[in-house]
């Protein structure tokens, strides 16, 4: 394609950043981010179907205009064709209205090219095309959309007020938008506040969804409820998005009762649930196995005449899998089809979950096979589910034939693909051949993740292989891999349990050194140690330092010394311990129980295990 102005623009303003042309504006820039001064050339993303675009040389006012308007709804199919409509628009004498302009914007939007529709608005600024409200909230818009320009959003909005632009609900609802979609909760509501303080809008029930969905997204669903009772007291009605936005966060809270007598308060003022809210509810209800309630809501949904959709179905296939009821779970899923609800992979993948959870891994192949013969394509999900499958039932040979199948299937194996099948291996002692399936992974180019290496590691202090564990323990420190407490905590258990406590003890004490800070788990484990090693008395002076600074004991630590206490024969001792315990709202395990009820019945008659007995006699 021949080089057109606009293409020369791009060249020399965009990508030189000259302000030459800038300088004849009467109308100042404002300042760009780095980001914005290059055009995307991802593919549009929109599915529709577009107007059929005419590359033609020359297209006339009239038919570009019902172009533009076409392309506003629809979006561009390539990107370049957006450039050359705008290098004609430009060429244009005398120039097409603000509106045409405008519409060019909304395409770009459509097509998710914000980036380029901002570098536009630029190139209008620099000729000095005029811009109105509509304009500039769309270019607020779309720097919503990056965390780094938001606060370019907010420099659009002083240049509307400076140019005499007023703006509106629109302009406010998506800077507000912005700011939740960027985790500033607290500055949205300042702002929303501050805009009901001076009157500068009217907000809409847009302006309260906005902010309600914000708030509720960030685990702020108290503060989101107090807001939607002042949104009635200001005279805004609520609609059935602002009530299912905080049914579902109360539902997610597992508030289900608060979001059961906010569904009849809609009944009551006339305001009609769709299915999204329904779901919403089903879903809190089986996630607390109500099942009467989650009955009730169906026959509700009946009545209303409101069709259960795919969604609905796959709440409940989920919600039987999980507590095991996979025929019910399959009878779910023949009701859908009958329903004229056809199943995704989402529904199969999910069904076959189910089947592995319970070990019934000929019905997982079974659904693997159905989906297939239904049209539905299996992803890696659906292979990840059955190699998870064979691993817990120690099947690991089925599992690497999956494996193997999978390139066949045009699916390339994920990090945790493999992290499954060599934790597998690991499982049943299959030491060599973990390895064998580490470097296959290698040579496909991958990366280990930070689960591979623990899985690695683990593996190697599990089955032995205490020397090799410690060398791989070395390299990843020599590449800088092993910033994670997990992996020194794994490695220290290890050491533990070889009989090496010198080395882990030096590996826990260099900890800080290293800029981590040993956690419950970490301290458990060298207690832990420590015990069986029969230096109680380091153990308890470690569970003493634990307790003046920020790592509290846990269930699991109180449970570890009290046994190390007894082992060690300080039964007074044992005694302060499981009085600490219970102040602590914690209870003893099956080991601690256990070893209590053996010396409860010993025939040892030492004066503090004496006093033990006459204690819990007591």
């Amino acid at each position: 394609m021949t080089s057109t102005p606009f293409k020369s623009m791009l060249s020399c303003r965009f990508l030189a950043h000259s302000s030459a042309a800038a300088s004849s504006c009467s109308l100042s820039l404002f300042q760009f981010d780095s980001h914005f001064l290059f055009f995307s050339t991802n593919p549009n993303p929109n599915p529709k179907p577009k107007a059929p675009f005419i590359p033609s040389s020359w297209i006339p006012h009239l038919q570009l205009q019902q172009l533009l308007y076409d392309k506003s709804k629809a979006g561009f199919d390539k990107l370049e064709d957006a450039l050359v409509v705008f290098d004609k628009m430009l060429r244009m004498k005398p120039l097409l209205p603000v509106l045409k302009f405008n519409q060019l914007l909304a395409a770009l939007v459509r097509m998710k090219e914000y980036s380029v529709a901002v570098s536009m608005f630029r190139e209008f600024r620099v000729l000095c095309i005029p811009a109105d409200t509509f304009t500039f909230n769309t270019v607020i818009k779309c720097c919503c959309h990056f965390n780094s320009t938001l606060d370019y959003a907010f420099s659009l909005l002083s240049g509307m007020i400076k140019r005499g632009l007023v703006p509106n609900v629109v302009t406010y609802n998506t800077l507000i938008k912005g700011l939740l979609s960027q985790d500033r909760p607290v500055e949205a509501e300042h702002l929303f506040k501050k805009l009901i303080k001076f009157n500068e809008i009217q907000p809409d029930v847009v302006t309260y969804n906005t902010i309600v969905d914000g708030l509720c997204k960030t685990s702020n669903t108290s503060m989101a409820v107090d807001l939607f009772r002042s949104m009635e007291k200001k005279g805004c009605k609520p609609n059935t998005i602002t009530y299912t936005t905080i049914i579902d966060s109360l539902c997610k809270d597992r508030h289900v009762d608060h979001a059961l007598g906010l569904m009849s308060e809609m009944n009551h003022k006339g305001i009609s649930p769709d299915v999204i809210t329904y779901n919403r509810l089903i879903q809190g209800l089986c996630h607390l196995d109500r099942w009467k309630d989650t009955a009730r809501l169906l026959s509700e949904m009946g009545f209303m005449k409101i069709s259960p959709d795919l969604h609905t179905y796959n709440i409940l296939v989920e919600a039987y899998c999980k507590i095991g009821m996979t025929n019910d779970a399959k009878h779910v899923v023949e009701t859908m089809i009958q329903k004229g609800v056809f199943p995704n992979v989402v529904t199969y993948n999910t069904l076959m979950d189910g089947f592995c959870l319970t070990g019934r891994m000929d019905r997982a192949l079974e659904v693997l096979y159905t989906m297939r013969s239904n049209g539905i394509v299996p992803d890696c999900y659906s292979f990840n589910i059955l190699i998870n499958g064979y691993c817990k039932r120690q099947k690991v040979d089925k599992a690497i034939d999956l494996l193997k199948q999978m390139p066949a299937e045009g699916l390339k194996p994920k990090v945790e693909t493999y992290n499954t099948i060599i934790h597998g291996l690991f499982q049943i002692g299959r030491h060599g051949e973990a390895w064998n399936i580490l470097h296959e992974f290698l040579r496909n180019g991958d990366k280990l993740n930070i689960v591979t290496c623990r899985i690695l590691l683990d593996g190697l202090c599990k089955n032995q292989h205490i020397d090799e564990a410690i060398s791989f323990f070395g390299l990843m420190e020599c590449n800088g891999q092993i910033h994670d407490i997990q992996l020194y905590s794994i490695l220290i258990d290890g050491l533990c349990k070889n009989r090496k406590l010198d080395m882990a003890r030096n590996i826990f004490n260099n900890l800080a050194s290293r800029g981590l800070q040993p956690d419950v788990v970490t301290h458990n484990i060298l207690i832990r140690g420590l015990c069986q090693e029969g230096l109680y008395e380091e153990a308890k002076e470690l569970l003493s330092k634990m307790e003046v600074s920020s790592c509290l004991p846990n269930d699991a630590t109180y449970n570890t010394i009290i046994r190390g206490s007894l082992v060690n024969k300080k039964y007074e001792d044992a005694l302060v311990w499981i009085q600490n315990m219970r102040a602590h709202r914690f209870s003893a395990d099956a080991s601690t129980t256990s070893m209590v009820i053996d010396l409860l019945s010993a025939e040892e008659r030492d004066p503090s295990l004496l006093a033990f007995r006459k204690w819990f006699s007591q």
